[in-house]
């Protein structure tokens, strides 16, 4: 027995040595060899796009990327492994362009520290100090610009100061800069150097138009604005596209304000009325084969307090009339109320007024309201095939109403036409009566309305609503000749082949909204990418990780969730013990034959 344990003991030991020693042999024959890595994720985050190559075979020279990233020890707890995720990333880009893309990682800050230390070095030789902001100041020509970060470790919370930026470098263009990489952000890192990358090669910013301007002050509103002018509701709207590397133009499509030249998309958020000679600009630009994205607003809603718990909501009709346009094209705007069960919470403040000995306190809470003209749009209402509304989790259709679309009208302009979501299957729609009390109830389950388009791509020639002949004019201005304000050319036959976006909703890309819901600015870009870059981009941006909620179960799967929970562990245990101990029985029983 002795004998026999030492064997053992000396076979595992060589054993385990020969093992070891093969691993290290592997380990030094295939480390030079990347194999790239495994991305077993849902949403396929770490793994390239195969778009990734088409626009890296386009490059007509070698791209150099630079990683200005601050050492792990200097990083946060939570931004620790981000220059080793960056470092792969830019790995597998390498491997993908076949030779076209290289990369190299500079840590600013350690170069600090070398220069302070050069400067102290030659003020002791008595020799000309090195200048220790000679780095820092290279950078910030260049863009790069260090950026604080809340750090916690143990019982110290303190802001850090950390590089994490890259630089792009293609031939002698201007280079582009990713100001700040962030964990958070990393699902996104492929698409925003993928398009910076495109943007390179075509040594262009494309240019977009975007309507509305700046708010105008008419007589109405300046009795409510007497301190200034009223808020721009779209200002981050327009800031989001801006740093998405577009050139955004915006105007009012008056005769003074006109639409802006050599534009490739124009964007429409429509929530007042547009005159005829706006549809006829608009109308011009879709002929030419301008791409068109229209937000309308036909109704929107005041929500008022009337006692503790209950509240009235009351209609506010913007007027909007595209449809006089859009009949052409093959859809409307639905001008009814559209509702549906599937509802979001708005924060309503709620003022009381309470009494302190002899003064009057006025306070102010937050009540959460839902209303069905609050639609929220679930994942199972969003088509998932298309790039545009792939991946895109959640979304507020705050107000919104429903596309009403012309199927005989696509069939006879030969259009194609792609829904990217729906509302629910329980959704229904109210006359509109002006200014007044709204009437929230569902109607009957069987005068339910089922899935209605919310969002639509229309694609093909569009007949242009102006070809008659009949070409509005400008509204003319005090003093002015009529004659002079006429200013238009006639749209003849079909236009060239054009793609337009439809939505029944512009609340939902208002400044508010996109500061609070990432799904609408991916939404947004999504659909200004594909109109104005192609898919390719937004392939690779649709890998962002998507929201997953838990869906709500009946109570049905509520008592089988409850029976395995209690009952799944003892019942188990019962019949291992049982087993067991038949299995003890029957061996003692063959040791007593």
């Amino acid at each position: 027995m002795k004998d026999w344990k030492n064997n053992f003991t000396t076979t595992f030991v060589i054993g385990a040595l020969l093992l070891g020693g093969i691993a290290v042999a592997l380990n030094m024959v295939f480390g030079n060899f990347s194999l790239g890595r495994f991305d077993l994720t849902a949403d396929q985050v770490y793994k390239l796009s195969p778009s990734v190559k088409n626009i890296l075979s386009q490059l007509e020279a070698p791209i150099e990327i630079t990683y200005y990233v601050s050492s792990s020890e200097k990083m946060p707890t939570l931004w620790k492994n981000l220059e080793r995720d960056v470092i792969d990333k830019l790995k597998e880009l390498e491997m993908a362009s076949e030779g076209k893309l290289t990369y190299t990682v500079f840590d600013p800050s350690a170069e600090e520290e070398k220069e302070a230390f050069e400067e102290q070095k030659t003020e002791e030789d008595g020799e000309p100090k090195v200048t220790r902001k000679k780095i820092a100041e290279r950078l910030f020509e260049k863009g790069v610009i260090p950026f604080g970060v809340q750090s916690t470790e143990r019982d110290e919370f303190a802001i850090k100061r950390i590089y994490s930026s890259l630089v792009l470098s293609y031939l002698d263009r201007k280079e582009d800069v990713i100001e700040e990489v962030r964990p958070e952000s990393f699902g996104s890192l492929e698409y925003e150097i993928m398009s910076r990358i495109y943007k390179l090669v075509s040594n262009r910013r494309p240019k977009i138009g975007f309507y509305p301007s700046q708010p105008e002050m008419t007589p109405e509103m300046r009795q409510y604005y007497r301190q200034g002018p009223p808020p721009d509701m779209y200002e981050q709207t327009v800031e989001v596209l801006k740093q998405a590397g577009y050139d955004v133009t915006r105007t009012n499509i008056t005769k003074d304000d006109p639409l802006p030249d050599d534009i490739q998309t124009m964007i429409v958020m429509a929530d007042q009325r547009l005159n005829d000679r706006q549809l006829y600009e608009i109308d011009k630009l879709v002929h030419q084969g301008v791409r068109l994205i229209l937000a309308a607003q036909t109704n929107n809603y005041q929500v008022q307090y009337m006692r503790p718990g209950e509240f009235d909501l009351r209609g506010m009709p913007t007027q909007v009339n595209l449809n006089d346009l859009t009949k052409s094209y093959g859809f409307e705007f639905d001008n009814k109320m559209f509702m549906d069960k599937n509802t979001a919470f708005i924060q309503v403040p709620v003022y009381n007024t309470r009494n302190i000995g002899f003064m009057q306190v006025r306070e102010q809470r937050l009540e959460p309201v839902t209303k069905p003209v609050m639609i929220r749009v679930n994942t199972e209402n969003i088509n998932t095939r298309l790039s545009i509304s792939n991946k895109i989790s959640e979304l507020f259709y705050m107000y919104g109403t429903r596309l009403i679309l012309n199927e005989d009208k696509f069939d006879a302009d030969t259009l194609n036409h792609k829904v990217f979501f729906t509302s629910s299957d329980a959704s229904w729609t109210r006359e509109g009566y002006g200014y007044g009390p709204v009437n929230v109830d569902p109607p009957a389950e069987e005068d339910m309305l089922r899935r209605q388009p919310l969002a639509v791509l229309v694609e093909g020639q569009f007949m242009p609503k102006y070809s008659s002949g009949d070409i509005p004019n400008w509204p003319a201005t005090p003093g002015e000749d009529e004659e002079e304000a006429a200013q238009a050319t006639e749209l003849t036959g079909k236009g060239k082949e054009n793609k337009i976006i439809a939505l029944g909703c512009s609340n939902m890309f208002k400044s508010d909204m996109l500061q609070s819901l990432p799904s609408h600015r991916a939404l947004l870009r999504n659909c200004v990418d594909a109109l104005t870059l192609g898919d390719d981009l937004i392939n690779i941006r649709s890998k962002n990780i998507s929201a997953r909620r838990i869906r709500a179960i009946g109570p049905v799967g509520k008592a089988v969730s409850k029976t395995f929970v209690v009952w799944f562990s003892p019942v188990v245990f019962v019949f291992v013990a049982v087993y067991l101990t038949l299995r003890r029985k029957k061996r003692s029983n063959e040791l007593v034959d």
